[in-house]
């Protein structure tokens, strides 16, 4: 495996950091309505438009509703050589704690 998976409090201890984006994978809608302050809205569905334009010198960290669809792109995006993490269980192990 290519990248990493981090629960809960890995998360929070990342999150706001210089060095790491955080993106959610999930569509507008789903963003609008909750997200993690600070990620960015990349949808999965449009992976192929953004994946060659993410920084390379951070470590990148996915999330998506329940953590199935982060693995899919933590894949595709470990592959280009990216520094990847994935939250387990997706935005909903934060029991609404964002």
């Amino acid at each position: 495996m290519d990248f990493s998976t981090i629960g809960v409090y890995e998360l929070w201890n990342m999150a706001g950091k210089p060095d790491v984006y955080m993106i959610d994978l999930r569509d507008r809608k789903d963003y609008r309505r909750n997200h993690i302050d600070g990620a960015h809205n990349l949808p999965y569905d449009e992976i192929g438009k953004w994946q060659n334009t993410l920084p390379k010198g951070k470590r990148i960290v996915l999330y998506c509703e329940h953590g199935s669809v982060s693995m899919l792109a933590a894949k595709r995006l470990a592959a280009k050589g990216y520094r990847i993490y994935t939250l387990v269980g997706g935005i909903s192990a934060l029991n609404g704690r964002i």
